[in-house]
């Protein structure tokens, strides 16, 4: 999720490179690059964790996430209309309930929970080979057609539940893979040391990097191609990333969970229709007023700034949801 918060702050708030700007900072320029290759692999890594844990489906789950929504955004709103700084209208209600188009991730997400029970059978009845057979096939046709064009209708750069749907199951079989004592055919893909798992991250975003920047100089219109989801080499890094972690067998700690639990608040309140003016504003202040280290050691911290609080944010949301799935029993 802090990923996607550089991602947000990156390229979205700010202003793409431009080619005079390479020409002229190719450093500055190059890092701006380098960073959005590191965290684009956010929201991959991010679907692939729950393929890593299978989603449980539950009624408890989707009321969970509602209530969620319906408290975190409806509560900033609430605030900034008590402030005069926005009006009742029937569009900023469809907003609260996530009812708009612009809220891609949470409607592609639901649709993995909804069908998540059926994927969760893929890793239990196939196959090892059907499985390998399925992925294999799935992710030629994405990288081809859904990445390089063709289908890119459907696949809409990864920005649908589609792609989500095949991160998943591919997480899922390369978990089982992992855990299976029995698997010999791919298990050494997946068993490297960590060492080998950190250069495979880290060749795959030098890669998309040097193809941003090559696009970037000779002014070939291959940023949103470089930086979709569907690209499979950051999909690879995040599959390795994420595999180096599982590596660390870091032991239950309290702190790692409170952040977990308030992730997704981390994404629904910078990103509310009226905060998120003022998180883009925030970036593009820190950017202009400082350089070099300096302005990237400012934003981090800022980005930190907004993770902890909306963490914070959500702990009275918690406490009540807490209280009335125990009231009321819901499972």
């Amino acid at each position: 999720m802090f990923m996607i918060l550089i991602i947000h702050a990156n390229m979205i708030s700010l202003p793409k490179p431009t080619h005079a700007e390479l020409v002229a900072s190719p450093l500055s320029t190059a890092t701006r690059y380098l960073i959005e290759s590191f965290g684009i692999v956010g929201v991959d890594i991010f679907v692939m964790l729950s393929g890593w844990f299978l989603i449980n489906s539950r009624l408890k789950s989707f009321l969970s996430l509602y209530f969620q929504i319906i408290t975190l955004w409806g509560g900033a709103f609430l605030a900034f209309f008590l402030l005069g700084k926005t009006q009742l209208s029937a569009k900023n209600l469809l907003e609260i309930i996530a009812f708009t188009h612009w809220d891609w991730f949470i409607k592609a997400y639901i649709v993995l929970m909804i069908i998540a029970p059926v994927l969760n059978t893929f890793g239990k009845v196939l196959s090892e080979k059907t499985q390998r057979d399925v992925l294999i096939g799935f992710f030629i046709f994405s990288s081809t057609y859904g990445w390089l064009g063709g289908a890119n209708r459907f696949f809409v750069n990864g920005y649908g539940p589609l792609l989500f749907i095949g991160i998943y199951l591919l997480s899922q079989y390369v978990h089982n893979i992992i855990k299976d004592e029995q698997s010999k055919q791919d298990k050494r893909l997946f068993t490297l040391s960590r060492k080998w798992d950190l250069l495979i991250f880290g060749l795959c975003i030098s890669v998309n990097t040097a193809i941003g920047l090559l696009g970037l100089y000779f002014k070939i219109e291959i940023f949103n191609i470089v930086y979709a989801y569907t690209n499979p080499i950051t999909i690879i890094a995040a599959l390795y990333l994420l595999i180096f972690f599982s590596k660390l067998n870091i032991k239950t700690n309290k702190y790692i969970n409170a952040l977990a639990a308030g992730s997704f608040a981390v994404y629904l309140l910078h990103s509310q229709v009226d905060l998120r003016p003022l998180f883009n504003d925030a970036v593009k202040s820190l950017y202009f007023a400082h350089d070099g280290v300096l302005c990237i050691l400012y934003i981090f911290l800022f980005l930190i700034v907004v993770y902890l609080s909306s963490v914070v944010a959500d702990l009275p949301r918690l406490w009540v949801w807490k209280k009335l799935s125990n009231k009321y029993n819901i499972k």
